[in-house]
């Protein structure tokens, strides 16, 4: 039961109309993707203000900015377009062995180079041809409202400890890794331990395959009060590779990670300074679908992969 009479003048056009907006953050532009005209994007965000007492968005440089009334309820309004699609699963002509089945995940590039071949290989030996996997790279931080409301079914982060966690959510490590520091510095021998002193002399090449403000290399220099030099940042892990073959420099690698890349032979893996952090990467999905056939079966996906890395 609604426990408001405003909420009874609501219809599913005016929540999808919402969440665009919260998408698009422009009324036209909302507008063209719903093919609907501008007056009922308005109309429809005049309905959703009365109901909710909240302007839910206001005008900022151009665009328009979610109100915080806005951004918590989206989780919400996002489960209801969803559990309506739901209803209408099996619905019509398609059978569930033509039905395609899409798994939604968030992931960083470590995950797409470690994982997704490997994965997509025992799906196909599972005879799971009807089934594909959609991966959209990590941001800065983890998409809880998009995973509370199933828009995305699992994330995957590094832990422990550097991605936030939510009551709504829960976690599990698949599996473990450590640094190794590739270099081009001609001082150093080949898997010799580089000291504090020549990591953080040497100019660093910093992989950010990830949006992230802290990551765990820095927040750990900073905890022995040292820091690095770095040189640059690069977008992804070849990337590195590339600019240490051109430049006498040292990017710190997952140590998982070294097959999967192209490594010209002259230039050394050496061991990381004594004390530098290791890391997990752990699964996350929402606690309310944690029992769902989907979320289970594409952990146990995960799980499997992982059993081979």
């Amino acid at each position: 039961m609604l426990h408001s009479n405003y909420l009874k003048q609501l219809d599913l056009q005016d929540i999808v109309v919402f969440l665009n907006l919260l998408e698009q953050r422009s009324a036209k532009r909302t507008a063209e993707l719903m093919n609907v005209s501008q007056p009922t994007v308005s109309y429809c965000l005049k309905r959703l203000r009365s109901c909710f007492d909240d302007a839910l968005f206001a005008s900022s440089q151009g665009g328009l900015k979610p109100t915080t009334k806005a951004e918590k309820i989206a989780p919400y309004l996002r489960m209801v377009v969803e559990s309506v699609n739901r209803c209408a699963e099996g619905i019509g002509e398609a059978s569930p062995l033509t039905e395609r089945k899409i798994w939604k995940l968030c992931a960083p590039e470590y995950f797409e180079l470690l994982f997704l071949s490997q994965a997509l290989a025992v799906l196909s030996s599972a005879h799971a041809s009807n089934t594909s996997l959609h991966l959209e790279r990590l941001s800065r931080d983890l998409p809880v409202d998009r995973l509370i409301s199933g828009d995305i079914d699992i994330a995957i982060g590094f832990g422990p400890g550097y991605h936030q966690m939510h009551p709504e959510l829960q976690w599990q490590p698949v599996l473990n890794d450590e640094f190794v520091c590739l270099t081009s510095q001609a001082s150093l021998t080949s898997e010799e331990a580089m000291s504090l002193d020549e990591f953080c002399a040497s100019p660093q090449v910093f992989p950010t395959p990830w949006i992230s403000e802290k990551n765990m290399v820095d927040s750990w220099l900073e905890k022995v009060g040292r820091s690095r030099n770095v040189l640059v940042r690069a977008n992804g892990y070849q990337a590195c590779v590339n600019i240490v073959a051109a430049v006498p420099s040292t990017v710190a690698m997952p140590a998982r990670l070294l097959p999967y890349l192209r490594i010209p032979q002259e230039l050394k893996v050496c061991q990381p300074p004594m004390g530098f952090p290791s890391f997990t990467l752990d699964m996350v999905w929402a606690r309310s679908r944690g029992q769902s056939k989907d979320i289970s079966s594409l952990r146990k996906l995960v799980h499997d992969v992982a059993g081979g890395c």
